[in-house]
């Protein structure tokens, strides 16, 4: 017989794969362009959400100006002119203006007679109207008061409140003491300013708090655009120059009463006001998430007093 031999297999065949370098590699890879993609979509967030709170803020400042607007649109109306002010049952001979003389209390005082401006200054404004259609005049008022409730402010970021009050039924309230109920409010106003003339201005109150980087908010907002300096309120003659109300005018001095009523023989008068009103985005909620700034938008409303 012949002998056959026999072989066994002792090895298993190669098998072709990766080399742990080639695996090494391709993680690294993988890992970049993960991050890429990621910081993509982080980035696209952050603009996102930076552009919604600036919509925000214009939105919510939009509203107070549209207001305010509306407000000074009706200022003054029923005036003197269209009300009899009786006292002891007697017209009043001349019921035009309504100051605070002797003579012109009671008219200033009569609760159907809308007096118009009352006080202006670069931080406050009062005024009476008619407001919601219905005859009723509304004792009216803006002010701008530091967390504290200060006016003027003494440190911002500042509230912008407004008060609208029924004028008292009574006729025995003057203007400047009618009541207030100060139920509306815009927050994170930053600018204060006094107007100086034309320009430059100035006098805005310190806006506290500091930068993502250490730099004091005063220091950072009022260097790049002055946001802090510019009055909120400012008043226009019938030329459309700029009338100094520093001091404030109220209807308590026969300047004021000249300027704020417009008499005929009134040459410099209140026309028209200017509310400006820069925003503060909040603090936590507002950052920009890629610089870490505060986004600051401004909003400019202008109302010419038709019944001056």
């Amino acid at each position: 017989m012949n002998k056959m031999k026999l072989f066994r297999r002792t090895s298993q065949p190669l098998q072709a794969g990766f080399t742990m370098i080639e695996l090494m590699l391709v993680c690294a890879i993988f890992s970049i362009v993960m991050y890429t993609i990621v910081k993509g979509i982080d980035t696209t967030v952050q603009r996102s959400e930076s552009e919604q709170v600036k919509v925000d803020l214009t939105q919510a400042g939009r509203e107070f100006v549209d207001e305010f607007e509306r407000d000074l649109h009706q200022a003054g109306y029923p005036n003197c002119r269209m009300v009899t002010t009786l006292v002891a049952g007697i017209p009043l001979t001349n019921n035009c203006p309504a100051d605070y003389t002797a003579t012109q209390q009671p008219a200033a005082k009569n609760p159907a007679l809308a007096v118009g401006l009352v006080f202006v200054s670069s931080t406050k404004i009062i005024f009476e109207g008619a407001m919601d259609g219905t005859g009723t005049v509304y004792s009216v008022q803006y002010r701008l008061v530091d967390a504290a409730g200060n006016n003027p402010p003494l440190s911002c970021p500042c509230i912008l409140q407004r008060s609208e009050q029924p004028k008292d039924p009574t006729g025995s309230t003057l203007p400047l003491l009618q009541p207030t109920f100060f139920s509306q409010e815009l927050q994170n106003v930053v600018n204060s300013g006094q107007p100086v003339g034309a320009a430059p201005y100035g006098g805005g109150a310190p806006i506290t708090g500091d930068t993502a980087w250490g730099a004091t908010d005063t220091a950072y907002y009022a260097a790049i655009t002055t946001f802090k300096d510019y009055p909120v309120f400012q008043a226009y003659d019938q030329n459309g120059g700029i009338l100094s109300i520093n001091p404030p005018l109220d209807i308590t001095t026969p300047a004021g009463t000249q300027a704020l009523t417009c008499s005929v023989s009134t040459t410099n008068c209140v026309k028209s006001i200017r509310l400006t009103i820069n925003l503060l985005a909040n603090a936590i909620t507002g950052a920009d998430l890629q610089t870490r700034v505060r986004p600051v938008t401004t909003l400019v409303g202008n109302a010419r007093l038709v019944n001056n």
